[in-house]
């Protein structure tokens, strides 16, 4: 009896795998000299959209994980029923959070400030 067992634990089907088919890679859109973050840019009058490293022009709405739709000419639709226009450098995240041109410039502004204080980095020399 044991003899049986122990020659039912070594024959066993192996079934073969068929091989895999080979699949193109995505096409990645780089656009000039930028490092993508995840989420939705207006660029050049056109509206890109990155996740996961993918970049990909928007053709048709994309809709973000809290309700947020964003179309193929810019415009947005909040999860709460605001509209909103995507203008040039604005940036939308996968989370919804809206980041103006104008609030990237005060943010380096007030960094800048941080950094160097009032005077500001250079200092004039007089003779």
């Amino acid at each position: 009896m044991l003899l049986v067992a122990g020659a039912s634990l070594t024959v066993q089907a192996q079934t073969k795998m068929p091989p895999r088919k080979p699949v193109a890679p995505r096409q990645k859109v780089v656009i000039k000299g930028e490092t993508m973050k995840d989420g939705a840019i207006m660029k050049e009058g056109k509206v890109f959209f990155t996740q996961q490293g993918q970049t990909s022009p928007v053709t048709q709405p994309v809709s973000l994980v809290n309700g947020t739709k964003i179309m193929a000419d810019g415009s947005l639709t909040m999860a709460d029923g605001t509209t909103a226009m995507l203008r040039e450098g604005d940036v939308l995240s996968l989370s919804g959070r809206l980041t103006t041109m104008a609030m990237k410039a005060e943010q380096d502004s007030l960094a800048l400030m941080a950094k160097y204080g009032k005077k500001g980095k250079l200092k004039m020399k007089t003779k």
